[in-house]
């Protein structure tokens, strides 16, 4: 190329000079006069296929040219290219369309996946809480209404769904997701404890938490291990001073009061009302002074009127003994409050009131429990049966309901002499021979003998002293 300014066609043009020439910019090289660099400067590109652009990615850049909004147009604009587009619409038709044709990713696939499975895993978990709790709640309302075996069984469900789940979900494992169930089962213990006192609620508290149990139950279980410790102690005193009595001698009363108070001053953590139990039950064991025997269970009410666990079906027969009927039916409405569906209970209140000769009373009290359970216990029916007679004087009734109710495998011996007196009361002397001689291989029953001789009648039997056939 030529380093010379070209000379301009026009004559009449003066060249500048030298100095100001220099400050007159140079007009670009052409293309064929540019220099190539050397080889050895350019490094060797091996030809390749060319790469296939991204579809996303050129999709996302393909964005319309934008339009300058004019300053006084009205109207909305699209969100991602900001042309005009009618009210309350987002995006331009273009915009939307290269939107939709978004191609989803396999990460989206799976977060979407994942997000649905969080969801059922969630939904899950809320139904079987739910599930857990519902059980709860009714437990929560039966402890409200006293009814301590309904509460109980109630907090039981509960305990047993969540452990059942958590079984489930983590076999062979000692984790517990749904802890719920730890929960209900210190409702349940605490609904123990009332119903069947410390004692048996400390058993249930060894058992699942040994001697770490939680906060809440921790009085509970100290309690127990005093009562225990006493219960041991006087276990082996009295079995000493038994040991060292002659055959048929049943002990001195003073003597073994004695034991009783040595045992609570070796053990100074021993409950009050517990030593006072062992005082009663010293006393009624022996069954020599009846009167005696219902001053002691009068203190032991007065220091603990809730521990019905402890004293409730030997204060009932004590006071019957001493034919203080009405403190015996009071001790049966206590258990009627904890525990109406109970067929012990029932029994023993329906007792009660034979005995104070509120029949009509006593056989709604039967009707009233039919409800609260599946079908009535034989010595329920034996109650019944006993009111019939002495009430209505319906042997033939009585006798029916008797022999129906009889199992061999679990009824008393009270219920074999009770048909026996009633067959011979309703002149069935068939029934009354295959019973009697029942009842003679087992044990003779004195009153069954003289009632079917004519020295002494039904009243006398089931209205008087126990209220019992002996």
């Amino acid at each position: 190329m030529s380093d010379r300014i070209p000379l301009p066609e026009d004559p009449d043009v003066r060249m500048p000079d030298a100095e100001v020439a220099a400050d007159i910019p140079q007009p670009l090289p052409e293309e064929n006069d540019m220099q190539t660099p050397d080889a050895e400067a350019v490094p060797e590109i091996s030809p390749s296929e060319p790469e296939e652009p991204d579809i996303l990615i050129q999709d996302l850049e393909n964005v319309p040219q934008a339009v300058a909004p004019e300053p006084d147009e009205g109207g909305s604009r699209c969100l991602r290219c900001e042309r005009s587009v009618p009210d309350g619409v987002e995006y331009c038709p273009e915009c939307l369309q290269t939107m939709q044709s978004y191609p989803v990713s396999a990460g989206g696939w799976i977060g979407a996946v994942l997000s649905v499975l969080v969801s059922l895993f969630a939904l899950f978990v809320l139904c079987v809480t739910l599930l857990i709790a519902h059980p709860v709640v009714q437990g929560d309302k039966a402890l409200e209404d006293g009814d301590l075996r309904a509460c109980y069984s109630s907090y039981g469900e509960s305990y047993n769904i969540a452990q059942r789940l958590n079984e489930l979900l983590f076999p062979n494992s000692e984790l517990s997701f749904f802890t719920n169930g730890a929960r209900t089962l210190e409702k349940q213990i605490i609904a123990v404890d009332k119903l069947n006192g410390p004692y048996q609620a400390g058993k249930v508290i060894d058992n699942y938490y040994g001697e770490h149990p939680p906060k809440q139950l921790q009085a509970t279980y100290a309690e127990y291990q005093n009562i225990s410790a006493f219960v041991t102690e006087m276990q082996t005193r009295i079995s000493e001073y038994r040991n060292s009595l002659e055959a048929g001698d049943p002990g001195d009363y003073d003597a073994m009061i004695a034991l009783v108070d040595a045992a609570a001053e070796k053990l100074p953590k021993t409950p009050d009302y517990m030593a006072q139990y062992y005082r009663f039950s010293v006393s009624y064991s022996l069954a020599d002074d009846p009167a005696r025997t219902c001053e002691l269970l009068d203190k032991l009410i007065a220091l603990q009127p809730d521990a019905l666990w402890l004293y409730a079906s030997e204060g009932i027969r004590a006071y019957n003994l001493a034919e203080e009927y009405q403190k015996g039916l009071e001790i049966c409405n206590r258990l009627m409050k904890l525990d109406a569906s109970d067929p012990a209970t029932v029994a023993y209140t329906m007792a009660q009131m034979r005995l104070l000769q509120q029949y009509e009373e006593a056989l709604m009290v039967y009707t009233r429990a039919l409800r609260l359970m599946e079908e009535p216990s034989s010595e329920m029916q034996r109650q019944r049966a006993i009111i019939l007679m002495l009430d209505r004087k319906d042997y033939a009734k009585a006798q029916e309901i008797l022999v129906e109710s009889f199992d061999p495998s679990t009824s008393t011996l009270e219920h074999i002499a009770t048909i026996a007196l009633c067959a011979h009361a309703n002149g069935d002397a068939a029934v009354y021979k295959e019973y009697k001689s029942m009842l003679d291989s087992y044990v003779p029953y004195r009153q069954v003998d003289l009632f079917a001789a004519g020295e002494c009648t039904l009243e006398e039997i089931f209205l008087t002293g126990g209220g019992e056939v002996q």
